[in-house]
């Protein structure tokens, strides 16, 4: 038998083991396939040679998009000051004498915040408008935790004179989303059938990954704080039933607890063995229902191909499974707006929205709630909202204005000419509408695919076009402009880390 338990170079190796071995609840052969060593190697050996160019230009364009969603959060989420205020108090007045912050929050200014503070805060931030860039195999948003984690730790080991390159740090960032898409897309669509959201579940894992990496730890330590983790590994779907602030907070809890299992790991506390792949308690066994996962898929050749690499970014602030319908129902409006520039109530008879069973439950289920939601995060995951919303006033790359109608009568009246039924077929995040018009018109549309996939990319300029809508408000146009400048040639030499970080207090 062959099976894969080792790693070469950073790059996964086989060899081959006969001997008889258990297998786990979805009859993969845990033993046979060590993955918490493996992904623990990965992220202690990989090289900076192994980024190459098309990995430099992901890494500065999720970057850009981050730093933009992150301070987008200071103007737009009604969460911030007292999630700020709250993590402000927990830290204490003493941090600023006898034991320092080192590490900023972006877009706040000074104090600045120990590094496990620093992380949670721009984590949740960066999660707070629902815009962060999403990788759709795995449901989830891998890098406002690889991110937050690598600027935090980056700050804290230069404040003590351990500098790191560019490069250090897009090795670093890589190796967070790939650790952590690779376990979203075991977890898969199944995981939030049992209460779970992927992006913390799975987050908290890469951030460790991100965090070791900057920190040049050896392998049996990070597996140690991966053993760790398998006991602060959380996030509950709960918060649909009232679109609370948990959800937000969510990738910023992960970052946070990620910070301390290194600590403790590198202080010499003894993690689980096994805590991902373990038959016991291990955290697919626990995370995930799915029959699907499959340990050799979760490893196979890592280190040679970044899945991450299909993360995709956001051109509206809202459930990425809504996105399909937003971008069909903006074009319907381009081609149907009256002179004044909107789409009259009276035009459309009705609509129906198709998806996939997965989608329904978290943007199509008809409960009050979604059909007219009061508060931003059921907005956000209502496609009945999202799809009046638009077919009314457009569908605009980094517009937070939608989040301003919520008690529109006009989008209320529509909302309730949407219906919406599931179809066992359709994967991902593809949308089907049928709009039957007043005059008895019915036009039918699909699309497999949202803006930023890259089946369906999002251009260069519509990133830069989504982070200046968002940075503007808090930086100003030129400071906006040197961001993204900066930020471009970070692998130039001409610029390094620090410097970006100092323009973004």
């Amino acid at each position: 038998m062959t099976t894969t338990n080792g790693l070469t170079n950073g790059k996964v190796s086989t060899m081959t083991n006969d001997h008889t071995r258990n297998s786990d609840m979805n009859g993969n052969n845990s033993e046979a396939v060590p993955v918490t060593h493996l992904l623990a190697t990965f992220a202690a050996s990989a090289k900076t040679t192994d980024l190459t160019s098309e990995i430099r230009e992901k890494c500065k364009e999720v970057l850009l998009d981050f730093i933009g969603v992150t301070v987008g959060a200071i103007t737009h989420a009604d969460s911030t000051p007292p999630i700020i205020t709250a993590i402000s108090a927990l830290q204490g007045p003493t941090v600023t004498t006898a034991t320092p912050g080192t590490c900023i929050v972006l877009g706040l200014g000074p104090p600045a915040y120990l590094p496990h503070y620093a992380g949670l805060l721009n984590a949740a931030l960066g999660h707070s408008l629902d815009f962060d860039d999403t990788y759709a195999p795995g449901t989830l948003h891998a890098g406002v935790t690889a991110i937050s984690a690598a600027l935090a730790c980056y700050e804290s080991l230069a404040s003590i004179g351990e500098q790191r390159s560019a490069d250090d740090v897009f090795l670093a960032i890589s190796i967070g989303y790939e650790i952590t898409c690779r376990l979203g897309r075991e977890l898969g669509y199944a995981a939030y059938s049992r209460g779970f959201h992927n992006t913390s579940t799975g987050g908290i894992f890469g951030a460790i990954a991100t965090i070791a990496r900057l920190r040049r730890l050896p392998a049996s330590t990070i597996a140690s704080a991966f053993g760790l983790a398998g006991s602060k590994a959380s996030g509950s779907m709960q918060y649909l039933a009232n679109g609370s602030w948990n959800k937000r907070l969510h990738p910023g809890f992960a970052v946070h607890d990620a910070f301390m299992c290194v600590a403790l790991a590198e202080a010499g506390v003894i993690g689980a063995s096994g805590a991902i792949e373990g038959e016991t308690g291990g955290f697919l066994q626990a995370y995930t229902p799915s029959q699907d996962v499959s340990l050799e898929r979760l490893v196979g050749r890592l280190g040679e191909e970044w899945c991450w690499l299909a993360s995709s970014l956001k051109p509206y602030p809202a459930c990425r499974m809504t996105h399909g319908f937003i971008e069909m129902s903006g074009r319907i409006h381009d081609s149907a707006v009256k002179p004044n520039g909107t789409l009259a109530l009276d035009q459309i008879s009705n609509i129906h929205m198709t998806m996939s069973p997965a989608n329904y439950i978290l943007i199509g289920n008809p409960t009050p709630n979604k059909v007219h939601p009061t508060n931003t995060i059921d907005a956000q995951f209502s496609a009945y909202f999202q799809v009046a919303n638009t077919l009314v006033h457009g569908a605009k790359t980094g517009d937070m204005s939608p989040y301003t109608r919520l008690a529109s009568p006009v989008i209320h009246a529509l909302s309730e000419k949407i219906t919406v039924t599931t179809d066992g077929t359709m994967k991902g995040f593809a949308a089907r509408m049928r709009i039957v018009w007043a005059d008895g018109r019915k036009e039918e549309i699909e699309q497999q695919f949202p803006l930023g996939e890259v089946e369906h990319p999002f251009t260069k300029d519509k990133v830069r076009e989504k982070f200046m809508s968002l940075a503007e408000p808090v930086y100003g146009p030129e400071k906006s402009v040197r961001i993204t400048e900066m930020v471009e040639k970070l692998d130039s030499g001409d610029q390094d880390v620090m410097s970006l970080i100092r323009l973004l207090r």
